[in-house]
């Protein structure tokens, strides 16, 4: 099955045509290269999306990876092993652990040489040191360029949780993989990929600084978020996928969507979420993790959102960015 969305903007960027491959149903579909830990390739999936954007003169290959929850500990975060014992058990997927359906997930990327793998928050559970090598040692692997940007688990730390200790003492054990910014930038001739750390829903005054300085160069903008923005219209199908897995009204009383009816804006968001959301926006796509299942929808009349499943049940996204008519 193909589903074409014929996405027309009345700004600058005329159009963008979205390609829905379902998985397993093309050859190459949800394939992988290699096997890991002695698991079959079969066991991951990729759901495959084309993007046409104006003025793009070189094809590009972007892979889309979140929420993992590797949760591995060992003797440095002694105190947080029953935790991370009890939290391994929920990312199990089918037997496979989270940290092998990973791997599997990079030697997909490697083997179909993409120019870009990010990171979508959620990689790991927690900020172990154990979860966080793992995670190095497979970036180290890819050979290509990487984002690492924070989900609302990465950096907690039991019962530190956006707590001003989580920042100051957990945080910085990402820089090897992040930096010490809380956004991160890739720069092209035809367009740019801008991705941000979650703060519990909400956007800070830096990263959102960062975006305007972006916003205003009118280049196309791949926006990566972790927590998904809630669409202005035809929100029906979302909120039940969210009640189903969620809980009935889980859009209004969890922290799971961006949005005037999701989690409330602070008035920096609200800033934000209007410079995604103008008529003139540059945003050409949204991608987005956190919700342990696959959605696509439109946030507007011109900007659609893709969100990935989960990287622990095998899944990613593959966006292939092509010339725009």
């Amino acid at each position: 099955m193909v589903i074409f969305e014929h996405i027309i903007n009345k700004g600058k960027w005329i159009s963008a045509v979205i390609l829905l491959l379902v998985p397993g149903l093309f050859s190459g579909c949800g394939k992988a290269g290699n096997e890991s830990a002695g698991i079959s390739n079969e066991r991951i999936s990729i759901t495959e999306e084309e993007l046409d954007i104006e003025g793009v003169n070189k094809e590009f290959s972007l892979f889309f990876v979140a929420d993992s929850h590797i949760s591995l500990c060992d003797d440095r975060d002694a105190v947080l092993k029953d935790k991370a014992k009890f939290r391994s058990t929920l990312f199990k997927h089918d037997g496979i652990e989270a940290w092998d359906s990973l791997e599997l997930l990079f030697e997909d990327t490697i083997n179909k040489d993409d120019d870009l793998v990010v990171m979508g928050g959620d990689i790991v559970d927690s900020a172990m040191y154990a979860s966080i090598d793992r995670v190095k040692a497979q970036t180290d692997k890819l050979k290509r360029p990487f984002i690492y940007y924070m989900g609302n688990h990465d950096f907690e730390y039991g019962t530190e949780y956006f707590t001003d200790k989580a920042y100051s003492d957990y945080l910085p054990r990402f820089k090897d993989l992040r930096g010490d910014k809380p956004f991160q930038v890739k720069e092209y001739e035809d367009f740019t990929v801008f991705a941000m750390d979650d703060m519990d829903c909400q956007i800070g005054k830096e990263a959102l600084a960062a975006y305007k300085a972006v916003d205003a160069k009118d280049k196309p903008i791949i926006l990566a978020l972790h927590s998904p923005i809630l669409p202005v219209k035809d929100q029906e199908d979302l909120r039940n996928k969210c009640d189903k897995l969620y809980g009935p009204g889980s859009v209004y009383k969890k922290h799971l969507l961006m949005g005037s009816e999701g989690c409330r804006p602070n008035e920096v968001t609200k800033e934000f979420l209007k410079l995604v959301l103008a008529k003139d926006s540059p945003v050409v796509l949204v991608l987005a993790g956190h919700l342990h299942f696959y959605h696509k929808d439109m946030l507007n009349s011109s900007i659609p959102q893709i969100i990935t499943g989960p990287a622990f049940m095998g899944e990613a996204l593959r966006i292939r960015i092509k010339h725009g008519n």
